[in-house]
């Protein structure tokens, strides 16, 4: 995250994880797991889903309405501002590379919306890291971006799809793209999800044999 992000996105976490918003977070929560695949702390991958559960919360306009409804005068101005720029944050499976030294782009493969991230956005620096210049990086990300004050940063629960389920994903877009009753972008990127929980889950699975294109029919 930038600076100003990661300045207030813990203390939001917090006061969403408040027993009065319990509801609303159950509801994204259930959403969540009945979509992508049930998770507990047992599982190698708690940690990540819990991260990008906790996302989805943030980004729920529901939550939205009532944290500023009953509480806007506890805000300070900058987590104000946090809010507003995470009700406009966009999801996207993306495609990541680096341009020119510590520069990262993003392009996502369901909508074509492109973003460049900002220098301070921790996450940016990992991604420049580990690609060299012009070189497409591995892996396509299932993650949200948002606007700061630094330029846009990536949330912090981003989920990896590995780099061998790359050709394996384009022939599931290619698929959606198909479909006489196209899918909604969030219910392309759920399903991809909901393959890649399925391949975790599994041992001695290949991608192709659970990114398969007929899963979006059903």
């Amino acid at each position: 995250m930038t600076p100003s992000l990661a300045k207030v996105y813990e203390a939001l976490v917090a006061r969403a994880a408040d027993f009065s918003f319990e509801g609303i977070v159950a509801i994204v929560r259930e959403r969540f797991c009945a979509r992508v695949g049930p998770f507990s702390p047992a599982d190698p991958w708690f940690e990540e889903r819990s991260a990008a559960l906790w996302d989805r919360v943030l980004c729920e306009v529901e939550l939205h309405a009532r944290l500023t409804l009953e509480k806007r005068s506890s805000f300070s101005p900058e987590e104000l501002a946090v809010l507003a720029a995470l009700l406009r944050a966009q999801r996207g499976l993306f495609e990541a590379s680096c341009p020119a030294h510590g520069e990262v782009d993003l392009t996502c493969l369901v909508t074509g919306a492109a973003f460049r991230l900002s220098k301070a956005d921790d996450a940016a620096q990992s991604l420049a890291r580990a690609g060299e210049d012009g070189a497409a990086l591995s892996g396509l990300l299932d993650a949200h971006v948002v606007a700061t004050p630094e330029g846009v940063a990536l949330l912090p629960g981003m989920l990896v799809h590995p780099p061998e389920a790359h050709e394996p994903i384009l022939a599931c877009l290619a698929r959606a793209r198909a479909r006489s009753q196209p899918l909604a972008p969030t219910d392309v990127l759920d399903r991809l999800l909901a393959m890649r929980h399925r391949l975790g889950a599994r041992s001695r699975v290949k991608p192709h044999q659970v990114y398969r294109p007929e899963e979006l029919d059903r």
